[in-house]
This record gives structure tokens, C-alpha cells and sequence, in this order.
């Protein structure tokens, strides 16, 4: 699973885009900061750490801008893991932290920060390690034989369902078949436990089930390049509203997970494999 933190994610002070105080005049750090859109600007000093910065009073928004001094309130430790990161600006309406090694400033992460690759790909490791398990639910609990007749139904109306048998059968034929879940996608896992409710063994009801569809919605975004994780529909709070699910759904499997390896007296790990 890949883990990053605030450090990877946020820019350094040696590459941070900041004004010196020596330099300060009345409008041009105004000017810095409307030209690069930026809502924080810190201020670098004479001397020692950075303790001060300018600030946007609304956030793109150019024409009232404060100084500010940096505060513990403005500081979190460049080893917070992004995930706490997301969920912390939320809960505390913010949309930038300064990076603090020993308590001294040494960076500064935003909001836009977080719209970058290693976002995507920490929150696309989640999904996969999700759709992994999902599919050795499902196998756990039907045959081979019951999903291809599930999917032949399925296939009467939609192409998606026809390649897959197509390329499944394929493989039969060169002995190089695999469990035809390893065919499947995040929606069609959540779609198949839905319909044979085996969302009941992880402890849901339906109506909760369906509420991880929104799962998809982010694997699809995170999947293409040309999407964005975050933008004017998918915010913040929906970024870290479907963090919540992630976590939710994922120690959810856990518990199945050991749960299984317990009644089959298997290694956890074997359910891994």
C-alpha cells in the first residue's frame, strides 16, 4: 500500500515561492500573489525561520490581502500523512498548513497542492487493495461457473459483458486461464455482491452497500489522466467524505478477511494471494 505524507506533497521552503521582507513594497506582493493565483505568500525574513505571511481575506480574491503571524494553529509536522491532512482541513475550514520539522517552519502544503499524481496514485492503491478483496469475496462465495452464467446473462444487453466472456474464453483456450473476476472492475464487484447480497457478510445493509458507489466515481477520476481530483463538483469535503468510505469499506473486508482465515484455519495472508 503507498503511503505519503504532507513532505511529499507540499513544497519545500528552498523551492517555495515566497517574498523577502527586505523586498516588501505596498503592492507588489500583491501582485505575486494575484499573478500566480496564489492565496498564501510566505514572507521570508532577514534572519532565522519564517514567521510570517501574507493572506488572501477570500480566497482568489485579490484586492484585500492581510499579514498574518504564523501560529500553531497554521502548523502541522511534515510527516502527517496526507489522509489526515485532507480530513483536517476540512474539519477545520483551511486550505493550507505550513510544514514544521521540530516545530520550525520548512514548508507549506495548499488545497492545490493536493490536485497532483501522488495524490492519486496513494488514493488509486487504496481502490486496487478494495477491488482485490472484493474479488476474493466474491470467489469465496460463487463458482467460476456461477459468474460466467451471471455475466451471460448480463452480456444479452451490454458489449462490455460480451468481451469479457470473449477474452476469458480466449485464455481457456490458450491455458492461460484465471478466475474471470480478474476481468471485472470496481462497479461491476459492487454491482455482483449487490445482486447476490454479499454485502450482508460485511456486516451492511443494502442501502449502506449502495452508498459505496460513489467509490467508483473516484477510481474513475483518479484512472484518467485528463480528470481532476479535485474540482468545482468533487471539493474537498467530497474528497474526504469518500476517504471515510474508503476506510470504512476496507476495514470491513479486514474483519471478513480474518474472519475466513479463522473458520479455514489459514494464514491472514493467504486470503492475500
Amino acid at each position: 500500500m503507498v503511503t505519503i505524507t504532507a513532505a511529499s506533497v507540499g513544497v519545500s521552503c528552498q523551492r517555495w515561492i515566497a517574498i523577502p521582507e527586505s523586498e516588501i513594497s505596498t503592492t507588489n506582493y500583491q501582485q505575486i500573489m494575484e499573478n500566480r493565483r496564489f492565496d498564501v505568500l510566505p514572507i521570508i525574513p532577514k534572519a532565522g525561520e519564517t514567521v510570517e505571511y501574507f493572506k488572501t481575506d477570500v480566497s482568489n480574491q485579490y484586492a484585500n490581502i492581510s499579514r498574518h503571524s504564523i501560529t500553531d494553529n497554521d502548523k502541522v509536522p511534515l510527516d502527517t500523512n496526507i489522509s489526515d491532512i485532507i480530513h483536517k482541513m476540512v474539519a477545520e475550514e483551511r486550505m493550507f498548513y505550513f510544514l514544521t520539522y521540530n516545530n520550525e517552519v520548512t514548508g507549506l502544503i495548499t488545497e492545490a497542492n493536493l490536485n497532483c499524481r501522488q495524490v492519486q496514485v496513494f488514493l488509486f492503491s487504496k481502490i486496487c487493495a478494495i477491488e482485490r478483496t472484493l474479488a476474493r469475496l466474491v470467489n469465496y462465495h460463487m463458482s467460476n461457473e456461477e459468474l460466467e452464467e451471471l455475466l451471460e446473462t448480463k452480456a444479452s444487453g451490454s458489449d462490455k459483458f460480451k468481451i469479457i466472456l470473449y477474452n476469458y474464453r480466449q485464455l481457456i483456450k490458450l491455458d492461460l486461464e484465471n478466475n474471470i473476476t480478474e476481468h471485472l472492475y470496481l462497479i461491476d464487484f459492487f454491482n455482483i455482491i449487490c445482486k447476490k447480497e454479499l454485502y450482508q457478510q460485511l456486516g451492511f445493509r443494502r442501502s449502506q452497500w449502495k452508498d459505496f458507489d460513489d467509490l467508483n466515481v473516484l477510481r474513475n477520476l483518479i484512472a484518467h489522466p485528463t480528470c481532476s481530483l479535485l474540482d468545482a463538483s468533487n471539493n474537498m469535503e467530497v474528497l474526504s467524505r469518500r476517504l471515510n468510505k474508503i476506510d470504512e469499506l476496507t476495514t470491513a473486508l479486514e474483519s471478513w478477511k480474518r474472519r475466513v482465515a479463522g473458520i479455514q484455519n489459514l494464514p491472514l495472508g493467504i486470503l492475500d494471494q
